[in-house]
């Protein structure tokens, strides 16, 4: 019998007549040398992560073919893609000529077109594509085989011809093909979406649909499917002559321990001895989030998250169990797929932090696992005192490729607008200013009854916004290779004009499995940011608010709107903010390789080794451009460009040793480890002004005897070994130690190692016998404690150097003081625990409470002036180790089954936290550290001894003055000579503010300053419901804090009724200013007494120039952050087509209904840098002009192919 089987050379070819000959590697048996033999292996490890797949995804073809034959098309095929055809040549007798026009199409495609409308079919085993007789059906009239009534296995051979000749699986494969359709279930019946289905010793396979179906093509009756899922124990079920199969599966008890991601390995989390909070990759597909750290708000006990700014790509602080420390960041250690990327200090430009994870796409993740215990965060030593967030990204499965496809829609909606006055009030205010402080009230604004409303600025500054988002991913593999490729593209507009954000990114993970003892693995991930943060940097928002409505945003000749030339007081008032946001540009680009590559060997039985190598390079550019303008009294006349170029890099290597045994009822588990890492970082900026056009923004292009530059650099480097050791006795008792030593190049010799140990048990007494409580299926009591430590940046034990501070000066110059005894700034913690899960585990919780103590804090200690750290040229004060804080608090989390019954589930979690911080010591006990911004009038907080860090510092209000007795019989403000003001109307009058006279000295003064407000809340908290019911899925997140306060700096300046005077608006509860007048008596009272604003003042009654407890809010909240409604097309839909194998629907909501008293945008405040603030001095806590949070609308669109 002829037959064809179409190989390329090189692998097997059997074609009548040619012969493949075989050849030596080697010829002659000549050694290589030993570097050939390196780089040949070196190439074979790069090859084995290429392999993904002999997948028709990733194969295209070209052809263009008129009226060819079938024979002509395959082996055109073949040779573009090395793809083998195997077929009985009887069978293109009765074929069609083939019309085919394609440039790149798919593989997969290409063959659908190909044999549309023939009477063959095909089927793809590994590089074979097997052709075979179309099966006759009522849609398809095509010509029938005369032997099909043969039996299939001869029906086979009649089609292709004697199989003893091909290769094992396509040998296999050759019986006439059957479909099988079905459900697979849960032993309650309700369907098991995501369920592997593959044939028994072939690679083909699927998985089940949102309703537990499948359908799939088998080879023949004696064909076995193979069920498998996660938690549950796999199923070999025979085919037989059935073509539908109802399969259950039943729960595997050890498969249900949980396995969870822990520092450098994995554990059951039955085992787990500490503190930990897991966040999956459902729960963050549940929420509108853009970032990751978006994901975990609300849901984890413990971790204080707030968002710093609304502004798109704006930055979240996370904090985990209260301050750690005081000069250093507070921000958690992020590691992903094994790259660590430190969080980071807010920086001025986008008043947030600069969110280490911005780039990263939260539809990659797979699971946040968040450390909190000292014995989780231990084995990572020096850097994580303030907690680890592991980020572990999704990877491929065995199984045939799983396109995915999301769409994502939103609407970001505009803020609430605060009550500013309109051009009536503010004609109103402007005519009763000049009535009591003198001076002529502009023609114009004598009757205010004949004005409009003039221009609402907020209005034109905030509009709706669009957010899109496109997310594409491709997951597959084989019992080899898995994979999962994904790309992402989100453009945000921001709801204020000046702000957005764009990001691009791509993941590929790769596994290869090239033998059963070794394996191979790669993360490879890139995304590029683009940001605009011309609102924030130009506080656009606080300008919305205080530029008068009676300015245009434009005038009649187009040009920008601005104060009138001729009032001397409008140098005081804000430039047209919508003008700056058009004409200033204010862009930061960054973009962000993360990469790791890992190699396992299982030595022994139980015995693995494991290496990796993870790499993080980072690369920002930043354009600040101010063109000339000229905007009503406002001119800039020479336009500025500064430029700002970074680069980041860090590397770690790891190689790891661990060990498993199981004897008895006793298991081990052992682990040792090397690890070395190192980080630098360089940037570089540069100046000039002078462009003769605002249209080229090229440093090139402007005075070059006006440029100026600066830039910087450092680095740092670690060596660590570590170990962790588990013992478990029959799943009662368990005991976990870990430690750490690292050696940091940030000390000196005698301090350059740092020990960092821990060690945690946990009793579950649940297991033991004597325990016969029905009601309780687990509980579980633990203990740990630990040391972390904390390297405090970089240089500490050398005196940077700097250029000289004036223009004679030549050479280099210490910019601060060294201190070679440096140590490191060391964190130990003591948790209590308890676990304890109730019938049948549907209701579970967990308690935590902690005591963290932290010593050797690393400050800068204040220098004597006549040390040089004052004036010019002043030198810095040296890093040393002066404090101690501690932290204590709880963490207590709930997850409730309510209902499981009839296809409806609800289930609830709710988790609330609490800690407190307070300092211990500082270098003396008398000592305080201050922030003060001179920017924003000497506001300032401070943290002192036995207080919570960074509490607002101010003067106390006891109210207005009623009279001028109650003045002369109260401590009032004094002058620079320390004597009280004198009681009139240019000092100390009616209606100013009473200062509580805290020391009793009878007069105020800067020692009757103490603490006014606490940013850090009491409590806080997150209640998570979900719904679901026949394919529908309906989840509300609600987030919530209690007790911290607010400073509303904006509100403050925005009551100054003296402010009237520097053409400034107001709000328009400044017109209820106090006015004093003169009553029957004489007697000077106020017209309002109920009044809680000051009268307006030039005077040196200090009124609104001391930041006073009046200001400070209530930054309470309860806010639904998140609702969201899906709806999962049935698989019975969609059966009626063969594209879409899955399709979701989604609409939500985020920061939709908040209830609070804060009388600001919004009370979600977090961290602000003011103009003179340096980037760790930032303002927490503190609100002027912020970004505020809005409502956002979402619609989804998720189609698996």
């Amino acid at each position: 019998m002829k037959y064809a089987l179409l190989y390329q050379c090189g692998f097997a070819r059997i074609i009548p007549g040619r012969v493949c000959s075989k050849k030596r590697l080697f010829p002659g048996g000549s050694k290589l040398k030993i570097v050939r033999i390196m780089k040949l292996t070196a190439l074979l490890f790069l090859v084995a992560f290429m392999q993904v797949s002999a997948g028709v995804y990733s194969q295209t073809v070209r052809l263009n073919e008129n009226n060819s034959g079938l024979e002509k098309v395959f082996n055109e095929i073949r040779k573009q893609t090395g793809y083998n055809f195997l077929y009985n040549n009887r069978l293109l007798k009765n074929t069609l000529p083939v019309n085919i026009r394609v440039n790149g199409e798919e593989l997969k495609t290409v063959l659908d077109r190909v044999f549309e409308n023939q009477p063959l079919s095909y089927s793809i085993i590994d590089k074979t594509i097997v052709v075979k007789k179309r099966k006759p059906t009522a849609e398809n009239n095509a010509p029938v085989n005369p032997q099909s009534s043969l039996p299939a296995a001869a029906l086979a051979k009649s089609d292709i011809g004697p199989t003893s000749l091909l290769p094992g699986k396509v040998s296999a494969y050759l019986l006439t093909a059957a479909d099988v359709s079905g459900k697979v279930t849960d032993e309650k019946g309700e369907p098991l979406p995501g369920v592997s289905i593959v044939i028994k010793g072939l690679p083909q396979g699927t998985t089940t649909s949102a309703d537990g179906r499948f359908s799939l093509s088998v080879p023949g009756t004696s064909s076995v499917l193979i069920f498998s899922f996660v938690g549950y124990l796999p199923k070999e079920v025979p085919v037989g002559n059935k073509s539908v199969l109802e399969v259950t599966l039943l729960v595997d008890t050890k498969a249900l321990e949980e396995v969870v991601v822990v520092g450098y390995g994995q554990m059951k989390r039955a085992d787990l001895t500490t503190a930990q909070t897991s966040v999956s990759a459902k729960d963050i597909g549940r929420t509108v989030n853009t970032t990751i750290e978006q994901a975990i708000q609300g849901r984890a006990a413990g971790v204080y998250v707030t968002q710093n700014s609304g502004q798109p790509g704006g930055g979240i602080s996370v904090n985990i169990r209260g301050v750690n420390s005081i000069s250093g960041s507070n921000e958690p250690l992020y590691v992903v797929d094994g790259v660590q990327i430190p969080g980071q200090s807010v920086s001025y430009g986008s008043q947030s932090s600069s969110n280490p994870l911005a780039g990263l796409n939260p539809a990659d993740i797979e699971s946040i696992e968040v450390l909190q215990g000292p014995s989780a965060t231990a084995i990572y030593g020096s850097r994580a005192t303030n907690g680890v967030l592991i980020v572990t990204t999704k990877r491929g499965k065995s199984g045939d490729t799983k396109i995915s496809y999301g769409y994502q829609y939103s609407l970001q909606t505009a803020p609430e607008p605060l009550t500013v006055m309109n051009l009536q009030q503010y004609a109103q205010m402007v005519g009763e200013y000049h009535q009591l402080a003198g001076g002529n009230t502009p023609a114009e604004f004598l009757d205010p009854s004949l004005l409009g409303n003039g221009t609402d600025w907020q209005k034109e500054l905030f509009k709706s916004a669009p957010m899109n988002k496109h997310q594409l991913s491709l997951s597959g593999g084989n019992d080899k290779t898995t994979y999962y490729l994904s790309g992402e593209y989100l453009k945000q507009d921001g709801v204020a004009l000046g702000s957005g954000f764009n990001r691009y990114g791509f993941r590929l993970n790769l596994d290869n499995k090239p033998r059963k003892w070794a394996s191979l693995g790669a993360n490879l991930s890139f995304n590029q940011t683009n940001d605009n943060l011309t609102t924030s940097q130009e506080n656009v928002i606080a300008s919305a608010l205080q530029l008068t409505p009676q300015v245009p945003v434009k005038n009649l000749d187009g040009s920008w709107g601005g104060g009138d030339l001729n009032n001397g007081a409008n140098q005081f008032a804000p430039v047209n903010p919508i003008a700056i946001a058009n004409l200033t540009t204010n862009k930061l680009l960054r973009r962000q390789f993360l990469g790791g590559l890992n190699l396992g060997i299982e030595i022994a039985k139980g015995l693995n080794f494991r290496s990796s190598f993870n790499t993080n390079v980072g690369y920002s550019n930043s354009t600040y451009y101010i063109p000339t303008y000229s905007i009503g009294w406002a001119k800039n006349v020479a336009a500025s460009l500064t430029n700002g170029t970074g680069v980041n890099t860090y590397w770690n290597w790891n190689q790891l040793l661990e060990y498993v045994k199981s004897f008895g009822k006793h298991n081990i588990n052992v682990m040792v480890s090397h690890e070395a890492q190192e980080s630098a970082w360089k940037n570089v900026g540069a100046t000039r002004t002078g462009f003769l056009t605002n249209d080229i923004h090229d440093l090139a292009a402007g005075d070059a005897l006006t440029s100026s530059n600066s830039g910087g650099s450092g680095n740092w480097a670690m060596e660590s070994y570590l170990g962790r050791l588990n013992y478990n006795y029959a799943d009662k008792y368990i005991v976990m130690g870990t430690v750490r030593r690292d050696g940091s190049a940030n000390f000196g010799k005698d301090n350059k190692w740092g020990f960092f140990p821990s060690v945690s048990a946990a009793w579950r007494v649940s297991q033991e016998a004597f325990f016969h409580v029905p009601a309780i299926s687990e509980l579980k009591l633990r203990f740990e404690t630990g040391i972390t430590g904390n390297q405090g940046g970089s240089g500490g034990i050398y005196s940077p150097m700097g250029t000289g501070a004036t223009p004679t000066s030549t050479g280099f110059l210490p910019t601060k003081y060294s201190n070679p005894g440096l140590k490191w700034e060391e964190t130990k913690t003591n948790n209590f625990g308890i676990n304890v899960g109730l019938l049948d585990n549907r209701i579970q919780f967990e308690l935590d409470y902690y005591i963290k103590n932290t010593d050797n804090l690393l400050m800068e200690k204040p220098l004597p002036w006549y040390m040089g750290t004052n004036g010019t040229g002043a030198v810095a004060s040296p890093t040393v180790n002066i404090g101690a804080l501690q932290n204590k608090g709880f963490g207590f989390t709930i997850n409730t089954t309510n209902i499981n019954k009839g296809g409806f589930k609800w289930e609830t979690s709710f988790n609330v936290s609490s800690f407190k911080t307070k300092i211990k010591s500082f270098y003396s006990e008398s000592a305080f550290v201050d922030r003060t911004s001179w920017w924003m009038q000497d506001w300032t907080q401070r943290s002192e001894v036995g207080k919570a860090p960074w509490l607002f510092r101010g003067y106390k209000e006891e109210g207005l003055f009623q009279s001028v007795a109650e003045i002369d019989a109260s401590a009032v403000p004094v002058d620079n000579n320390g004597n009280r003001l004198p009681t009139n109307v240019d000092n100390i009058w009616v209606g100013d503010v009473k200062f509580k006279d805290l020391n009793g000295d009878g007069k105020i003064d800067e020692n009757d300053q103490t603490a006014i407000g606490n940013p850090w809340p009491k409590m806080f908290a997150g209640l998570t419901n979900t719904f679901s019911y026949k394919g529908f899925d309906l989840s509300l997140l609600f987030t919530s804090t209690y007790g911290n306060d607010i400073y509303n700096y904006l509100g403050k300046l925005n009551t100054n009724a003296s402010n009237i005077n520097l053409s400034r608006n107001l709000l328009v509860h400044a017109m209820d200013y106090a006015k004093p007048v003169t009553n029957e008596s004489g007697e000077v009272v106020l017209a309002n007494p109920g009044t809680d604003v000051a009268r307006i003042s030039n005077g040196p009654n200090g009124n609104f120039t001391r930041h006073t407890d009046k200001w400070v809010e209530d930054g309470s909240f309860i806010r639904l952050k998140n609702v969201s409604l899906t709806y999962n097309v049935p698989a019975s839909f969609l059966s009626k087509q063969k594209i879409v194998r899955g399709a979701r629907v989604s609409f939500g909501a985020q920061n939709v209904l908040t209830f609070t008293k804060y009388t600001g945008f919004d009370p979600e405040v977090g961290a602000y840098v003011s103009r003179d603030a340096s980037p760790g001095n930032q303002a927490i806590g503190l609100d002027y002009g912020r970004y505020p949070l809005t409502p956002v609308y979402t619609f989804s669109l998720g189609l698996d192919f």
